[in-house]
Formats: structure tokens, C-alpha cells, sequence
């Protein structure tokens, strides 16, 4: 009997306890950790000690940009990142990177030095100071970490370049009983930071029950805005010089990702000669993904018309998340020593000179008078390529 009642004592002692553990707080994705090590760029080595005050703090943008020759192939990489340093104090900076050459940018206030595997910057701030590197790097240990792969080719007339995300990557995620009213509200929340272009904020959201790892992992990739142009060679009849800078243009704009194709083909018929391509790349904001359904203005107005599934809320949330998360990280392919600074990456791939020295005539037999024809296909995913070792030179 006694027996009975200090089990009846326990068990009410540990109700409360079980009813608690009932539903927990758990952290959703962002704004870190990256689900992959690099970017931003790191070289084989710890490298030495950096420090910016506490009363300094950094923003970093930057123009990396990508020379590709005909067949779409990265040759050459370089990249200018201005570091816009606020605050009074004295600063010791090291951006790891492959550096073969750097130089400082048009406006720096200062000269960076270089190092092996490093670009480096030390002064004193008052106030407001600008640091601006342009910097060469190898190509063969950048390139892996760009967000595009390009391939080109020619077939008689026919011209096709294929432009690929290659940020995608998979990342293990949980799954739970949530609230939807809860789910949607998040939702929102993540949606107004995506379209603001704003990092993600630290949030929890409430699991009643078990919480338990999906059984497939999440694939996500960051959604890329890309827009450029091709220019062909035209032909001149009735001269020796065959060729001339002015010829037919093929622009292109889309996005690749966010609930959209990773791969798009463009493919041109009728026009000669190998074209000068430039295109710009830029992390994009999940806007597909985030959009209520039923043409509803909002999450929460959504799950106010009609029963949203929770599940299917809760694995919304945190993929498009883990795709926020994602972006973030590409606007950073050289480090910010301010691991809470602001980051903004513009990706330019451009025809090298010596690629667009090489053309001295047009190929194929329709020359560059004929009818000239666009066609976007879609394409299929592809992996993103290797990793690197991460850290931040702050301390």
C-alpha cells in the first residue's frame, strides 16, 4: 500500500514535467550556419589573428568577376571587394583567398597587402574608411565555388549555352506536430525578410510531441537572378574582313531556382561566329516559394479560408529557409571580417579577350545575314560542387 502511494506522489510530481516536455521550442534554419564551408573563400592554414574593435563594424561588397572562354570554361577570376568600415579604432583584417595579385581598388583609403592564401589590412578608422582590394585569383581553386557552370557549343549554325545553378546541396531537416496558425504567422515573417532582402532573423516555432528527422533529406539551392546578353558577329559583304564588333544580339533574363528550373538552354540558330557573352548573377530572394496559396494576401489570411496542413507548413517553413540561408551565404564569396555585417556578391561572366581575339572569322555556313532565333529549354539540376575549410578573420 505504501508502495502504491509514493508511485500515485511520483507520478504527480512528474506530470507537469511530462506535459511540459510536451511541446518544445525547437530553432528553425537562420541565419547560420551555412550548410556548406565555403563560400566564403578559404586557403589551406588558420590564418593569423584578425580584430576589429567593438566600435568598429563592416559591410562588404563585392563584383567577382568570371572570364570564360567559348566552350563556357572559367579561365580567370577576379574579384574587387570595398569593405566599408564604420566606427573609431584601430583594425587588423586578413580575407583569406587563392590571391595571385591584389592591388587596391579605385577609392580605397589604404593599401592591402598580400600574404600567401591572404589579403591584408591593418590601419586606423575614424569614423567612416573605405577599403577596396581587387584581386586576382587562381582560377583553378576559385572557380569550384562560383554559383553558375556555363557550357557552350556550336553545331553548324546552331549555338547552345547552358547555364546551371550549381549552388544546390542537401541538408538534413526535422519534421514535428506544429500549430498552423503559428506555421502561417512564420511564414509571413520569413516572407517580409526575403522580399526586404533581409538577413534572416533567429526564430523558434513550437513541437507538440516527438520531433523526429525526416527520412529524405532537403535539397536546396540558392535562387539566382540572372540576366545577360550574347553578341554575334555580323557579316560585311563584299570585304575582305568578314567580320565586324556590331552584330545580332540575344538577351536573356530568368531565374534560376525558387520553385523554378536549376538549368536553362539558350539555344540560337543563324547566327555566325562564336558570340561575346556577358551575364550577371545575383542571390535572390525566395519569392515563388513563399507565396500564399489561393491568392490569399497573406499566411495566416490562408489558414484563417481553409485547413492548411501542418506538415506541409512546417516542411515550407524550413526549406525556404534553408534556400534563404543558402543566398545568404553567396553574397559572401570572399569573407566579411564582421560576421554581422552586411554582404552583397554580383557574379560577372564575361567573355575573355583572349577568347574574343581568337574568333577571326564567322563559322557555319548561314553567315550573319540569316534569321536569327532564341529558345529557352529547360534543363535539369545539377549538384553543387565541393567544399572548403570556413572561418571568419575576426576575433
Amino acid at each position: 500500500m505504501r508502495r502504491a502511494v509514493i508511485a500515485l506522489a511520483a507520478g504527480a510530481l512528474l506530470a507537469p514535467a511530462a506535459a511540459l516536455a510536451d511541446v518544445q521550442q525547437v530553432l528553425l534554419p537562420g541565419p547560420t550556419p551555412y550548410p556548406t564551408p565555403s563560400p566564403p573563400l578559404q586557403t589551406v592554414g588558420a590564418p593569423p589573428s584578425a580584430n576589429l574593435t567593438f566600435r568598429i563594424h563592416a559591410s562588404s561588397d563585392q563584383r567577382v568577376r568570371a572570364g570564360v572562354d567559348h566552350a563556357g570554361r572559367v579561365v580567370s577570376v577576379r574579384v574587387l571587394q570595398r569593405l566599408h568600415l564604420t566606427g573609431t579604432g584601430d583594425y587588423l583584417i586578413v580575407v583569406s583567398a587563392p590571391v595571385v595579385d591584389v592591388r587596391a581598388g579605385r577609392g580605397s583609403e589604404s593599401e592591402p597587402g598580400q600574404r600567401r592564401g591572404q589579403i591584408l589590412w591593418s590601419g586606423f578608422a575614424s569614423k567612416r574608411r573605405l577599403l577596396a582590394a581587387d584581386a586576382t585569383l587562381r582560377a583553378a581553386a576559385a572557380r569550384s565555388y562560383l554559383p553558375l557552370r556555363l557550357a557552350a557549343r556550336r553545331d553548324g549554325d546552331r549555338y547552345v549555352l547552358t547555364i546551371s545553378n550549381v549552388t544546390r546541396t542537401s541538408e538534413v531537416a526535422f519534421q514535428g506536430t506544429g500549430k498552423p496558425v503559428e506555421l502561417a504567422a512564420l511564414l509571413d515573417r520569413t516572407r517580409r525578410d526575403s522580399l526586404a532582402h533581409r538577413r534572416l532573423r533567429p526564430a523558434y516555432v513550437a513541437m507538440e510531441g516527438l520531433i523526429s528527422k525526416r527520412m529524405q533529406k532537403a535539397h536546396i539551392a540558392a535562387p539566382l537572378r540572372v540576366e545577360g546578353e550574347l553578341r554575334f558577329p555580323a557579316a560585311v559583304k563584299g570585304t575582305i574582313n568578314t567580320e565586324r564588333p556590331e552584330g545580332r544580339i540575344v538577351r536573356f533574363r530568368f531565374v534560376l531556382g525558387d520553385e523554378q528550373p536549376l538549368t536553362q538552354r539558350i539555344e540560337v540558330t543563324g547566327g555566325g561566329g562564336e558570340p561575346r557573352l556577358r551575364l550577371e548573377a545575383r542571390p535572390d530572394s525566395v519569392v515563388r516559394g513563399l507565396t500564399p496559396p489561393g491568392g490569399a494576401p497573406s499566411w495566416v489570411a490562408a489558414a484563417a479560408r481553409r485547413r492548411l496542413d501542418p506538415n506541409a507548413l512546417l516542411a515550407r517553413l524550413i526549406d525556404t529557409r534553408m534556400e534563404l540561408v543558402r543566398a545568404d551565404q553567396f553574397q559572401g564569396f570572399l569573407a566579411n571580417p564582421d560576421p554581422l555585417g552586411s554582404d552583397r556578391t554580383v557574379y560577372v561572366y564575361a567573355t575573355t579577350a583572349i577568347a574574343a581575339r581568337a574568333t577571326s572569322s564567322p563559322s557555319g555556313g548561314s553567315g550573319g545575314n540569316g534569321p536569327l532565333m532564341a529558345l529557352l529549354a529547360v534543363g535539369g539540376t545539377v549538384l553543387a560542387a565541393g567544399a572548403a575549410l570556413v572561418a571568419w578573420a575576426h576575433s
